[in-house]
C-alpha cells in the first residue's frame, strides 16, 4: 500500500500536468496562451482566444485527465471504497493541472480536472453542484462565480448525501474541502474583479490582451 500511496499520486500529478490548453493553442495558432487574454492556460481563456469549439475541446481533455487516473486506480485497487491512495491520486492530478511542472508550476484553475475526478468519485453530488454552476452562470453571467460556488455546494452535498462522510467517507470529504479551498484560492483575482465590477461576463465581447 505504501508504494501505491507514493507512485499513484506521482503518476497522477504528471498526467495532470499535461497542458492541453497551452499545447492546442500553440499548435493551432502558434502563440503562447499565457501571453494573451487572462494569461490562464485553461478552457475559459482558450475560449476567449480561440473560440468555443477549442474551449470545449480543452475542457473535455482536462476533464478526462482528471477522470482516468482515479478511474484506473480505483479498478486497480478493486473493491476498496475511496481509500487514501485513491484520494491522493485525485489530489495529485488536480495539483498537476493547477501547478504543472511543464509550465513552471503556473497552470489552470482546475475546475475541469476537478470535475473529472469527482465524476468518478461522487457523481450525484457533482451533478447537483454542476446544476448550481449552470444556474449561477445563467443568472450572473459570471463563469468564475459559478466555479467558486459549485465546489462549496459539492462539499455540502457530500456531507448530506455521502456515505458516512466522517467515517469511511472521511478521505473523500476532506478531498472535497481541499478542492473547494483550492478553487477559491485559484479564483482570488476573479473575486476581486467581481467585487470591483470589472469581471468579464458571458456575451460581453473583449479583445484578447497581451500581457
Amino acid at each position: 500500500m505504501f508504494a501505491q500511496d507514493i507512485f499513484g499520486p506521482i503518476i497522477s500529478y504528471f498526467i495532470g500536468s499535461i497542458p492541453f490548453g497551452f499545447l492546442i493553442v500553440r499548435m493551432v495558432k502558434g502563440i503562447d496562451i499565457r501571453q494573451v487574454g487572462s494569461g490562464n492556460p485553461g478552457a475559459t481563456n482558450v475560449t476567449r482566444v480561440m473560440g468555443k469549439p477549442y474551449g470545449i475541446l480543452v475542457f473535455i481533455l482536462d476533464m478526462l485527465k482528471g477522470f482516468f487516473p482515479v478511474f484506473i486506480f480505483d479498478h486497480y485497487l478493486a473493491g476498496q471504497e475511496h481509500p487514501l491512495s485513491l484520494i491522493l491520486c485525485g489530489v495529485g492530478v488536480v495539483c498537476g493541472h493547477a501547478y504543472p511542472v511543464f509550465l513552471g508550476f503556473k497552470g489552470g484553475k482546475a475546475v475541469a480536472t476537478g470535475f473529472g475526478v469527482f465524476l468518478w468519485l461522487a457523481p450525484l453530488p457533482l451533478m447537483i453542484s454542476s446544476a448550481v454552476w449552470l444556474l449561477t452562470v445563467a443568472i450572473s453571467r459570471y463563469i468564475s462565480l459559478g466555479s467558486i460556488l459549485s465546489p462549496v455546494v459539492l462539499v455540502i452535498c457530500l456531507l448530506v448525501l455521502g456515505n458516512a462522510p466522517f467515517g469511511k467517507g472521511l478521505y473523500l470529504t476532506m478531498f472535497s474541502v481541499f478542492i473547494s479551498v483550492l478553487l477559491i484560492i485559484r479564483h482570488k483575482s476573479n473575486i476581486k474583479r467581481i467585487l470591483n465590477g470589472t469581471e468579464n461576463k458571458i456575451g460581453k465581447k473583449s479583445k484578447p490582451t497581451f500581457q
